[in-house]
């Protein structure tokens, strides 16, 4: 299976391929911005169908960092209304994977101002925001895979792991979190799961109930439909 990735900048898409020789190719994009994130949906499709898509980037800590183009905080912008914009634009593949984390167990589960247009700069928290991010990058897994009927949607916690997002004291072995990126990406498993939680170790998972909830998830379908013009397959 070849593989491509994306990248923010030229130099990290060079380091990227250099560590990984067998890759087809690199994108570049900034996906903190709606016109990038549509390039690069553009650039990807000219490539051809894809077995297998992860939105792997995502942010953490740092300030609000406003977005130029739609005010968002970036970490938003890239953790969630970045993988809504690809969903709707790319050609669907056969496996489609989100990441989330174990973290959105502490989110607030009423969903209103998502992208935080209402509380602003002044309100903003990283940590709360991330956590309500990755609950609604989950609401939305399961609003596509019950649209995406050909395809396989799921969502995984990586693990707490020495990332740049999870630090250097992280517990948890980064080769448990990577084995089950692989099974996913490859196809290594009963490809008729779809709206399922995976965790490290290749187990599934129980994330919070509510992410069960359509309601919920089409109140996060409906506010990203609402921000970009971009409506899901």
């Amino acid at each position: 299976m070849k593989s491509t990735s994306t990248h923010e900048n030229a130099q990290r898409a060079a380091d990227a391929k250099a560590q990984c020789p067998g890759a087809a190719g690199v994108f570049i994009a900034d996906l903190s911005l709606v016109s990038e994130t549509k390039r690069l949906a553009k650039e990807a499709n000219a490539v051809g169908t894809f077995d297998a898509i992860i939105h792997n980037a995502g942010m953490l800590y740092g300030p609000f960092r406003r977005t130029p183009d739609t005010g968002l905080p970036a970490m938003v912008a890239v953790n969630v209304l970045a993988p809504y914009i690809l969903t709707c634009l790319l050609t669907p593949p056969k496996r489609l994977v989100y990441i989330a984390s174990q973290l959105h167990k502490d989110a607030n589960t009423d969903v209103k101002d998502i992208f935080w247009l209402e509380r602003g700069e002044a309100q903003f928290k990283d940590y709360p925001a991330y956590c309500n991010s990755k609950l609604h990058v989950i609401l939305l897994t399961n609003a596509v895979a019950r649209r995406f009927k050909d395809t396989s949607v799921l969502s995984v916690h990586p693990g707490w792991v020495a990332t740049k997002i999870g630090g250097q004291g992280a517990p948890d072995r980064l080769e448990d979190g990577v084995e089950t990126y692989v099974m996913l990406a490859e196809g290594d498993y009963d490809q008729s799961l779809t709206g399922k939680y995976f965790e490290p170790k290749k187990r599934l998972g129980m994330p919070l109930s509510e992410c069960d909830e359509v309601d919920l998830q089409e109140a996060v379908v409906d506010a990203c439909k609402k921000l970009t013009g971009l409506t899901l397959p």
